[in-house]
């Protein structure tokens, strides 16, 4: 799949992986100190919605430019102390 292929997956209204992080990165970074992550292919954003959410320092990368633009509308209403600790960029991994 290309960029634009990625765009219109992500047009839509909906979630394409729904709101919650991932259990598995839930599960994992729950017993971890907040840190540094990187979130490549982070689509929506909720995996690093939720470990900014959690003190993470988290740069997250997509191929999708859609994506990211509602990841940012996604973390808008979020403290500003979190959106801080939010970097998009958008990225061929």
């Amino acid at each position: 799949m290309d960029a634009h292929d990625w765009d219109v997956k992500y047009a839509g209204t909906e979630l394409v992986w729904g709101a919650p992080a991932n259990a598995v990165v839930m599960e994992f970074a729950t017993s971890l100190p907040a840190g540094r992550a990187l979130d490549l292919a982070c689509g929506e954003g909720r995996n690093a919605l939720w470990l900014a959410t959690r003190g993470w320092q988290v740069t997250a990368v997509d191929f999708s430019s859609v994506a990211l633009e509602k990841a940012a509308r996604a973390a808008a209403p979020l403290p500003r102390s979190v959106r801080e600790r939010l970097r998009w960029g958008r990225g061929d991994v």
